[in-house]
């Protein structure tokens, strides 16, 4: 067919036939932008011919591209595939479960590869994180932020004690330092006892760090990514000395970015001894972590306890959290987020699967197991798919505040699960019982005005004969929920899936 062009014709109306013509199938995209710009002709004719001056006349080339939309939108959902392209229909259940594997092994990839979404999933790297513990005062179990004074950590370091067996501490601090390309970029500097890494069980062999002990030098450690964008990941960087945080201290290290676990995002450890450590302000801030005897950590089970420790005129009180606790947060909030899912899941949406009578027994039996299988598959997909997606969101900045974190893993994992579950049981509705496959050609059957005389709703169909889905518009006492009917075999003869048009519900 071609199309004689002619002058009144504008660019805004092929424009709008063009990009409508983007949402047909591509078999029959030729053949629709033909009618489509032929029908244009006319209409755009008749148009030119008219003497109205009324704005609605001049309106109409404009409304009728517009209504194009409408036609593709619907050509596009009805249009019958062919096999190759039904992949990415989730019509059967084999599609369904592949695509939602899929997902979770993206989701999970995403996670392994971001280095906060990796350290709330990988294991902890303190091999005895049961023992160690954070300690804070009475009302700051998450602080972000230092709470406790270098004097209480000398003083509980000279005091003898029954329950610890060894303190450490670490105070963040900000301090510019200069790289290798002259440049001074201030870093994320932890001034740190000496036996920081000896307390968390983290082996660094250097002989710079022996030497720098044996002299009672200050000990710089880098951590990996420091270390790479600071600079540029010099391999002849250990053993220089750097002046830093008003002192000058030699690169003993490099400190992989999973072997720190702890409260604030840090990008060097200046380990300093005793002596250095006490020439600090005594109400300088920081962090205490202390080693808990075997003895004592055998009565504590849950990873936390309370203690006393003396004052001046009485007892101060400190909450004590083991790191293997703090490492497994995210997973507790996940679980305390499936479970508000769980507990919302049937005030948002009904429950029931639906009314399926009893066939043979044999193959009753067999299509029931294979629903449940389906629906478990399903739901195992979805949890990993939400944590690993939940743990990118709350994660995907290392500096952002922990207890930010939590809440944006909360609400994502709580969200995720409870329209996950949702959309599972929606998808399992619209399934046949038999073949599993989503069910096609919904029509309306029967008359509102006479729901209470006669059914109501709408019947879906199976492409491959099995039965008819009867879905009630209004429950009824007598017609509350939907019903499969299953076909007599003898119908399969007029069924064929490549004739009926599919539908997604994903």
């Amino acid at each position: 067919m071609r199309i004689r062009r002619f002058a009144n014709v504008a660019p805004v109306h092929l424009m709008l036939l063009r990009s409508a013509s983007w949402l047909v199938p591509g078999s029959q995209r030729r053949e629709w932008s033909a009618e489509w710009r032929a029908e244009l002709w006319y209409v755009l004719q008749r148009s030119s011919t008219q003497l109205s001056t009324e704005p609605q006349d001049k309106e109409d080339a404009i409304a009728f591209c517009l209504g194009a939309f409408k036609d593709a939108f619907w050509l596009r959902r009805n249009n019958p595939l062919p096999k190759a392209h039904m992949f990415f229909q989730l019509d059967s259940a084999r599609q369904c479960g592949i695509f939602l594997a899929a997902l979770t092994a993206g989701s999970l990839m995403i996670a392994l590869l971001l280095p906060g979404p990796r350290n709330a999933i990988l294991r902890s790297p303190y091999r005895d994180g049961n023992h160690l513990v954070l300690i804070s005062p009475d009302g700051y179990l998450q602080a972000n932020s230092p709470t406790i004074p270098l004097e209480q950590y000398e003083e509980w370091k000279h005091r003898t004690q029954s329950i610890f067996t060894d303190f450490a501490f670490y105070r963040p601090t900000r301090s510019k330092t200069q790289t290798t390309g002259h440049q001074t970029p201030t870093l994320s500097l932890a001034l740190a006892s000496d036996n920081l890494f000896d307390l968390l069980n983290i082996p660094i062999s250097s002989l710079e760090l022996n030497e720098a002990r044996t002299e009672h030098r200050p000990a710089l450690l880098l951590s990996q990514t420091a270390w790479h964008r600071y600079f540029g990941g010099d391999a002849q960087i250990i053993g220089r000395v750097l002046e830093i945080a008003g002192q000058r201290a030699t690169v003993v290290a490099i400190v992989s970015d999973d072997s720190w676990r702890l409260p604030n995002h840090i990008d060097a450890w200046l380990l300093e001894d005793e002596s250095r450590l006490a020439a600090l302000p005594p109400n300088s801030l920081g962090y205490i972590l202390g080693h808990v005897t075997k003895a004592a950590s055998a009565h504590e089970t849950s990873g936390q306890f309370h203690m006393l420790a003396p004052a001046k005129g009485g007892y101060d009180g400190f909450d004590c959290v083991s790191l293997a606790k703090r490492i497994r947060q995210p997973f507790s909030v996940f679980l305390f987020a499936l479970m508000l899912a769980c507990l919302a899941l049937p005030a948002t949406t009904p429950l029931p699967l639906g009314d399926y009578p009893t066939t043979s027994k044999s193959s009753f039996s067999r299509t029931r197991r294979r629903r449940w299988i389906f629906l478990s598959i399903k739901a195992a997909l979805i949890l990993p798919l939400v944590y690993c997606g939940s743990l990118d969101l709350a994660y995907l900045n290392p500096t952002m505040n922990p207890v930010s974190s939590e809440y944006i893993q909360l609400l994502a994992s709580f969200s995720g699960l409870l329209f996950s579950f949702r959309w599972a049981l929606r998808d399992q509705r619209r399934r046949c019982p038999v073949c599993l496959r989503v069910l096609t050609n919904p029509a309306r059957v029967g008359q509102p005005s006479r729901n209470f005389l006669g059914w109501n709703g709408t019947e879906l169909i199976c492409g491959k004969g099995h039965g008819l889905l009867h879905v009630p518009e209004i429950s009824t006492s007598w017609f509350s929920t939907q019903r499969w009917l299953y076909l007599d075999p003898s119908w399969h003869s007029l069924f064929h899936e490549s004739y009926l048009p599919t539908s997604t519900t994903f």
